[in-house]
Formats: structure tokens, C-alpha cells, sequence
């Protein structure tokens, strides 16, 4: 079942906070605590399912959002970003070692800060490909979580592929080839624009596999090994 991403916001100006919060709540995100120190954050982590964090470098407290990227890092496999007001070079050298997967300079614009959420959600999903049961995705504006077991088959659509769930379509942007790495074993390719979640397999032949009344073609370059996996 489709959840909403959880998302941590850390940053010590109550204006800006409130800002980015109802800005994301506007467009269905949830959000799973607001800190202002590394202390209420860490606080958050611990108690709340958190999916994402936004991070504020110069925070309240004896930790700045570098130190708590870190922590983040080693505690719990979760994507995040950085804000802040400067961006000097010692300050941007030491916000690289952590590796980011965005960073953003204030003042910046809504659109500036989803773009950076949906980069960094398509990029962890390829650094972390099958260590997640699920996946992050942006549907209807809104970045969902889905399961990877209930991916019925997926086709090719240009530069997106379309997912096919028992109750929604979805789409992700991405290649068949780089998706597959998201994918586990009993996921097969059959043709270059399809890839077949198993378990759901009805029936086959040597032209087609079937899901219910669906049929998804076998082509050539894939035949001889569907049709061994499927027959063993």
C-alpha cells in the first residue's frame, strides 16, 4: 500500500520551517517532526518513521546539520539534503564529505527545493537498490512509497517506465536496464520495453507470458532464458 514520504525538517529560523513545511504539506507530503537542534532531530529519528531529512547546516546547539548528516549516515539509511545561508568553501568541503544528495543556498525557490527532493529520491533509489523493499517515486505531485512485491509487470514509455500495480499505474522516470538493478530475482525481462514480476505469471508460451488476461510479449533475445526459468 502507496504511503506519503515522512520528512524531517531541520532548521533553527521558525519562519523558514514553517515555510518549507507548508509548502511540502500543500502538495501532499507528510511531515514527521520539525527541529531546531541536532538534539530534537535525533529526538525525531528515534521515535518517528522518517523517510527523508532536510537539514539546515547552522542549527541551534553544540552540533551543527553536518555533524547530523553524519549521524544520519551511520544510524539510518535515509536520503537527505542540505541548507543554509553560506556557502563558503570550508563550509561546502566539509558538507561534500558527507555525501549529499543536494545542496541547496538560501534564499531559494519552492520549485528549486522539490526538484531537490525528487533528484535525491531517484538517486538513492540507484545507490540503494536492493537493500529497500519498497520504492520512492513522485505520483500525482505527490512522492509516494510503494512495495516492490506488488509491481505486476513494468513497460517502457519513452524516458519513463510504467509500473502496473493491482489498484494504480504509476510512473518512474528511468531505463529498463538501470530499473532492473532496483529489482529482486523473480522480477524477469522479457522483451527490451517489459519486465514481468513472476509470482504474478498465469500462464506462457513461446511467444507471451501471461498475467490474468494480460499478455506480455518474449522476444527473441530473451526467449531461451524466460522460457528455462519458467519451465524449471
Amino acid at each position: 500500500m502507496e504511503t506519503p514520504i515522512q520528512i524531517l525538517i531541520v532548521e533553527d529560523e521558525f519562519i523558514t520551517q514553517r515555510t518549507i513545511a507548508n509548502q511540502l504539506k500543500e502538495i501532499g507530503y507528510e511531515i514527521a517532526g520539525l527541529a531546531m537542534s541536532s538534539e530534537e532531530a535525533i529526538e525525531v529519528l528515534n521515535s518517528k518513521k522518517v523517510n527523508f531529512a532536510i537539514l539546515d547546516i547552522n542549527i541551534q546547539g553544540e552540533n551543527d546539520g553536518i555533524w547530523l548528516a553524519n549521524f544520519i549516515k551511520e544510524k539510518h539509511n535515509i536520503p537527505f539534503i542540505y541548507l543554509t545561508a553560506y556557502a563558503d568553501d570550508d563550509t561546502i568541503k566539509r558538507a561534500i564529505s558527507t555525501e549529499p544528495f543536494s545542496y541547496l543556498v538560501k534564499p531559494f525557490q519552492k520549485h528549486d527545493l522539490l526538484t531537490a527532493i525528487e533528484i535525491s529520491i531517484l538517486n538513492f533509489n540507484r545507490l540503494h537498490p536492493k537493500k529497500e523493499a519498497s520504492i520512492l517515486l513522485k505520483h500525482n505531485e505527490i512522492f509516494k512509497k510503494i512495495s516492490i512485491a506488488n509491481i505486476i509487470y513494468i513497460e517502457s514509455d519513452k524516458n519513463y517506465l510504467k509500473l502496473f500495480c493491482e489498484d494504480e499505474v504509476y510512473r518512474y522516470r528511468s531505463t529498463i536496464s538501470d530499473f532492473m538493478k532496483l529489482l529482486p530475482n523473480y522480477f524477469y525481462q522479457t522483451h527490451k520495453g517489459f519486465i514481468v514480476n513472476s509470482n504474478f505469471i498465469t500462464g506462457f508460451n513461446h511467444s507471451f507470458v501471461e498475467i490474468n488476461e494480460i499478455q506480455i510479449p518474449i522476444s527473441k533475445t530473451y526467449k531461451d532464458k524466460i522460457l528455462q526459468l519458467l519451465e524449471n
